[in-house]
């Protein structure tokens, strides 16, 4: 499974990549919205984990732009360090597959990600 890690936030990203990778996923990295869009339509993109809050463009907007212009069936995880219900809202409002809260916990997550994988949305 490829996965692409979202985040403006350098230690984040190589702190996911990291525990992704132990899990012998692919990971491919992203510091902004803008270079995600590129990679998603580029690259096979089997799931995208993104931080909600980055510059220029949010994961909510990343989220809306790939199911509203992209037509991207690709499953999207968001993530925040803001755990407030209103982010977790939006983001299935938005059709995010889950929200989860950061720091993040690895065993939740694998879980969420092997939930994509057993649907087959790639």
């Amino acid at each position: 499974m490829r996965i692409l890690v979202v985040d403006d936030e350098e230690m984040t990203v190589a702190a996911l990549s990291k525990k992704l990778k132990e899990k012998n996923y692919e990971v491919l990295t992203s510091f902004d919205g803008v270079e995600a869009l590129k990679l998603i339509t580029e690259e096979k993109i089997d799931l995208v984990i993104s931080d909600v809050m980055m510059p220029c463009i949010s994961g909510f907007t990343l989220l809306t732009m790939l199911k509203n212009f992209y037509f991207c069936k690709t499953p999207l995880i968001l993530m925040s360090s803001y755990g407030e219900k209103s982010f977790a809202d939006k983001s299935y409002d938005l059709g995010a597959h889950t929200f989860i809260k950061k720091p993040i916990d690895y065993n939740d997550l694998y879980k969420k990600i092997e939930e994509v994988a057993s649907q087959g949305n790639s």
